[in-house]
């Protein structure tokens, strides 16, 4: 079971505790006697059985909160230094809540949500007010499922220790469950290209780049696990599912001490859904633009009469086209897990994520950007340069389990292990090279290729926290070890790129598929071990101090041989041992609302780019720092912080020239990044609830340069603003919710070559396209019939504007979505 966040100022109860479900617009803290019980008919009083062992207070209310699925917040000095007698029998949440409270003082108000607030049975005028933050476990941390919430009471992302938004001296931003339900957003690219503070661009139809202060994402993880991104090969990151998850969390900047080697952009952490104590059920439909056709159906529940046993099921098929032509893409998503409460002190989990993807018409980068003669292109965004039998199909496989074991003194451990297995089957071919004649459409060839991989990642984490008492305060601990071993087999095929036939302006996708000859087998290993260890000291009570560092080796190899016995293998590999990433963070609270903060960390990231003598660039390093103001309004339902922060780095991978596994980098030193960053995230009051944000980063190399990406010669928006909000309607159409927001970003330029009929020497130069700031425009309403059905619409790029979403790969440019209308109906059981 994890262990309650305790301190000085605020706390909240157990990992299914979130902040907005205690609202509490007009409590009156001078009651003095319980909440009387309510009818038979109310969840409240449906009784069932609960075994949970006598201990302090936090914790025992901690193990309930879990088990009966409820959510309670307070404050923590009314419930430090008491013990509770435990549960062991058949009750109902307010007989259990009332025996566990006993001889406390204490007394548990519930709210018209269904929630509860802790408070003391005598009230005097010294009694401090109640806030409204969570007592929250470790990660997972707080569940946002159903709490009509944008913003969580925890997270333990950015140090592995459970912290308010506030606490955390880190920028953290939050997706919930009901930000992605209200935007439409069924897949990661649909969630992180709303995301305050991310751009996103395109490689092709399938492919993405994230990118967060000015930097590509290359760290995801599931529920605090690493996992290793490939963002050429992918294996279907990019087009990862929603439907298991409760929110995502990204931590912006270097995370270095929880996730090891990464860049210093931010960290995206996918935090899954939870079995639920109490059965519920949903049956959504979606229908949408360019034949979008989605059923989605989520049962969970108790699988024994006590709920000790509990499980959950999620299972997805999608059937889609696009706006380009000749495409077609399908998905099926199963998605199931087990909790067990082996003892009212162990708590296992085990479960299976399966994720299949499968494209056709998939296209291999986009469409030229000039013409023979030097001349802009101007294909229409309906214009598809792949085959229609061009495919792109994942196989995405995770098992996971954990064992948590709550200790003496709310110490906790928990041990992790999550394998994931992911296979894609692509065999491309896209009429996107060279550079068409502007009259005849003529002199255009294909990007032509077969790819497989079969990838095996093993990943083990084992962590001990808890509090301790050093120089008459309360502090908090955490140590682990963390093993993360990738072993992809990947069968190597020749590419090929015959000519177009005929006109590229006739274009309709048919081209005979050939067959591609087998030509080598590459095989790499990658691991990266890392133990690791934080704690968050309160010297005094308005002062916290978090102070972590990690020991890292890192090893890897990449072997491909090839099958004509004249042509020589090719063997690279790099090994690093005893890296330590320091981490430093301070966190000081002006008052119960406003807090300042600063941090330090520090970043490291092999590579397996070469440079043009094919030896291996070395590992990115460098530097970045934050500090920044957070504060906490109407009792923690409305985050807002502003950030401050610089990065420096050396050896950054730029593309130089070459293709394929051929490429040529050079390796950028001194760049730095600086910028701040401004967001608010929350309920501004009942009913409306807002997510903005607002980015400004500055990157440059040592000469003042921009810095263009590895792969997509392109630089990211150096402005990023993010805003949506909702509304539900009050009185008599309090049914009916409306919603709009905006997403703007500022220019930014693509690396292209330029064709010029006159230079018989180079036949042209790199030349930079400009894609000018942008700003499109979503809306959406539901309508809620009763308290089972309801139907939301949503309309994306509402004033569908045109512009591009990639440029640079390979030369090519790609459009962003046009104009997309979905209708989503839920039946909620």
């Amino acid at each position: 079971m994890p262990r309650a966040t305790v301190t000085r100022t605020r706390f909240a109860l157990h990992p299914l505790m979130l902040a907005l479900a205690v609202v509490l617009p007009g409590l009156d803290v001078s009651r003095t006697q319980a909440a009387p019980l309510v009818n038979s008919e109310q969840p409240g009083s449906q009784a069932r059985h609960y075994t949970i062992a006598a201990g302090s207070l936090v914790s025992v209310l901690n193990r309930f909160a879990e088990q009966a699925g409820i959510f309670l917040a307070g404050h923590n000095d009314l419930a430090a230094g008491k013990r509770s007698p435990g549960l062991d029998g058949v009750y109902s949440q307010q007989q259990a809540l009332q025996r566990l409270l006993q001889g406390s003082g204490l007394q548990a108000q519930r709210q018209g949500t269904g929630s509860y607030v802790l408070q003391a049975t005598a009230v005097t005028q010294d009694a401090l007010e109640l806030g409204a933050t969570n007592i929250s476990g470790q990660a997972p941390g707080t569940i946002s499922e159903d709490s009509r919430a944008y913003t969580v009471g925890s997270t333990s992302s950015a140090t592995g220790l459970p912290l308010s938004l506030r606490e955390t001296p880190q920028s953290v931003t939050v997706i919930t469950r009901q930000l992605m339900d209200d935007q439409g957003a069924t897949s990661i690219v649909d969630v992180l290209r709303r995301t305050p503070g991310i751009s996103v661009q395109n490689y092709d139809s399938e492919r993405w780049e994230f990118s967060s202060r000015g930097l590509p994402i290359t760290n995801f993880q599931y529920d605090g696990v690493n996992t290793d991104y490939d963002g050429v090969y992918d294996y279907g990151t990019s087009s990862t599912d929603m439907a298991p998850y409760d929110r995502v969390e990204i931590i912006k900047g270097a995370t270095g001490l929880m996730t090891g080697a990464g860049d210093p952009s931010a960290t995206v952490n996918l935090i899954r859904k939870r079995p639920t104590p109490v059965f519920k059920a949903s049956v959504t439909g979606t229908v949408g633009s360019w034949d979008n056709y989605r059923s989605e159906g989520d049962i969970s529940g108790p699988l024994s009469a006590s709920a000790n046993v509990r499980g959950r099921l999620v299972g997805v098929h999608q059937d889609r086209s696009a706006y380009t032509d000749h495409y077609r893409s399908t998905k099926d998503i199963a998605y199931g897990i087990v909790e067990a409460d082996l003892t009212p002190d162990t708590l296992v989990t085990v479960g299976i994520d399966q994720q299949d993807t499968r494209s056709r018409g998939a296209s291999w980068t986009g469409f030229p950007m000039y013409y023979s003669d030097g001349s802009r292109t101007d294909f229409s965004r309906s214009f598809n340069p792949a085959t229609d039998w061009s495919r792109r199909d994942f196989t995405n496989q995770t098992v996971f389990a954990s064992v948590q074991q709550q200790l003496v003194n709310d110490w906790a451990l928990k041990v992790s292990y999550d394998r994931k297995h992911r296979q894609h089957d692509t065999f491309l071919a896209s009429a996107s090279g060279g550079n068409p004649d502007p009259v005849s459409g003529n002199g255009m060839f294909m990007y032509m290729g077969k790819f497989e991989g079969d990838q095996v990642q093993d990943n083990i984490d084992v962590n001990l926290t808890g509090p301790f008492t050093l120089w008459g305060g309360d502090h908090e601990l955490i140590v682990g070890f963390m093993s993360m071993s990738t072993r992809q087999d990947i069968p190597v095929y020749g590419s090929v790129y015959p000519p177009v036939d005929g006109s590229i302006f006739d274009w309709r996708g048919e081209f005979a598929k050939p067959g591609i000859p087998r030509v080598g087998t590459d095989d790499i290993v990658q691991r990266q071990t890392g133990a690791y260890l934080a704690t968050r000291l309160k010297p005094v009570d308005d002062l916290a101090l978090i102070l972590g560092t990690r020991v890292s080796d890192f090893s890897g190899h990449d072997d491909l041989d090839y099958s004509d016995p004249h042509t020589a293998d090719l063997r690279d590999s790099y090994r690093q041992s005893g890296v330590v990433t320091p981490y430093a963070g301070l966190v000081y609270d002006f008052d119960d609302t406003w807090s300042v903060y600063t941090s330090y960390t520090s970043i490291y990231q092999p590579q397996m780019s070469k440079d043009a003598n094919r030896r291996l660039l070395d590992p990115v390093q460098g530097k970045s720092l934050e500090a920044g103001i957070k504060a906490e309004y109407f009792d923690g339902r409305l985050n807002a912080r502003f950030a401050l922060y610089r990065i420096e780095q050396d050896n950054i991978a730029e593309y130089v020239s070459g293709v394929d596994t051929e490429s040529v980098y050079r390796a950028v030193q001194g760049a730095t990044t600086k910028g701040f960053e401004i967001e608010l995230a929350g309920e501004l009051r009942d009913g409306w609830n807002l997510s903005a944000g607002y980015t400004y980063n500055h990157t440059r190399d040592a000469k003042g340069d921009y810095v263009y990406g590895s792969v997509l010669q392109t630089t990211a928006p150096e402005q990023v603003a993010r805003v949506f909000s909702t509304y539900r309607l009050p009185g008599p159409w309090d049914r009916l919710t409306v919603g709009a927001g905006v997403n703007w970003q500022s220019e930014f330029f693509g690396n292209v070559f330029r064709p010029d009929p006159a230079d018989t020497v180079n036949f042209g130069q790199y030349t930079t396209i400009t894609q000018p700031g942008y700003a499109l425009v979503d809306a959406m309403a539901r309508y809620r019939f009763n308290e089972h059905l309801s139907t939301t619409l949503n309309v994306k790029n509402l004033f569908d504007k045109t512009y591009y979403t990639g440029l640079g790969n390979f030369g090519t440019g790609f459009y962003g979505e046009p104009r997309a209308v979905q209708l989503t109906t839920r039946w909620a059981f």
